[in-house]
């Protein structure tokens, strides 16, 4: 049997769907969260507030290995919020604490948004950083703690656009469901801008792929497959049957770069040719044939 995994943030956007994803390669998981998820063979639920010492210190020693998804991504707040440094230095502590007690391999989430966002091409693993955000800087704050902490046991995974079950519903994807399903025009403004959506499925198995690969670095994970967005909501408005009500256009932000998009050869190296499309990932959205991540309510998604 595999090594067991300490997961935190096991119900949130992320956590959830790499929850269902170790379950299914047989990889026993102590899963943290502030509420016991569902009973789940294989899983062992801890209830823990990270937010404080007690709550780290108890979790810390729970198995050999740590995937760390835990993180407050409240919508419309996250990017700016001052409570990113307190998610740095909390994530760091965790850490600290896992390696002290003898932990082993670490696998934590970074973020497309540590990057410089205007440079052109493909953003690759050794693009210059230069986030523009709080929330940007924090994590790439943090993959340098960690790289101190951990060497060669550390997998940073960047991760780019994502859609998925317990998404917040004024995000783009779910939005755009919302408003086609309740027959309300649904509005693209800045239908060219170039972007790679996965959903959270397929980065969990990206992720734990990685993981049981015993892969070290920094690593982008992403569908790889590039689409306008004005393309994706087409998919979307076909597949429920409502294209006459889009509404694409196209007036980009002054800061939106055009095309915004993950260099993949390093993920693809180890994992091979992982590509999800579209027309399959979004379709599987629609359907929510999610097994394990389905179980888990939406409102536990504020943390991923």
């Amino acid at each position: 049997m595999s090594e067991a995994v300490i997961l935190t943030g096991a119900t949130g956007f992320v956590g959830r769907a790499v929850l269902a994803e170790l379950v299914i390669r047989g990889i026993p998981v102590h899963a943290v969260s502030r509420s016991p998820g569902p009973g789940i063979a294989g899983v062992t639920w801890h209830s823990a507030d990270l937010l404080r010492a007690e709550g780290r210190a108890r979790v810390s020693t729970l198995a050999p290995r740590l995937v760390h998804c835990a993180w407050e991504v409240e919508h419309g707040v996250f990017w700016t919020s001052h409570r990113n440094q307190i998610w740095r230095e909390v994530s760091r502590d965790l850490v600290r604490r896992f390696r002290s007690e003898g932990g082993g391999q670490v696998l934590a989430l970074g973020t497309c948004a540590e990057y410089d966002p205007v440079l052109s091409g493909l953003w690759s693993e050794t693009r210059p950083l230069r986030s523009t955000t709080p929330y940007g800087e924090a994590k790439a704050s943090l993959h340098a703690d960690l790289a101190t902490l951990c060497g060669s046991d550390l997998i940073w995974a960047r991760l780019f656009h994502l859609y998925g079950p317990g998404e917040d519903r004024r995000r783009f994807v779910p939005s755009l469901i919302d408003a086609l399903c309740d027959g309300r025009p649904a509005e693209v403004r800045a239908a060219k801008l170039e972007r790679d959506f996965a959903s959270t499925a397929h980065v969990a198995r990206c992720l734990v792929g990685l993981l049981q690969m015993r892969a070290t670095g920094i690593f982008n994970v992403g569908s790889g497959e590039i689409r306008p967005l004005g393309d994706l909501a087409r998919v979307l408005a076909w597949a429920i049957g409502r294209p006459d009500l889009l509404k694409l256009s196209h007036r980009p932000g002054p800061g939106d770069p055009q095309l915004m998009a993950p260099d993949l050869t390093r993920l693809r190296a180890h994992l091979g040719d992982l590509v999800e499309f579209p027309e399959i990932g979004l379709m599987d959205l629609l359907h929510d044939k999610r097994g394990v991540v389905a179980e888990l309510p939406p409102q536990q998604a504020s943390r991923s």
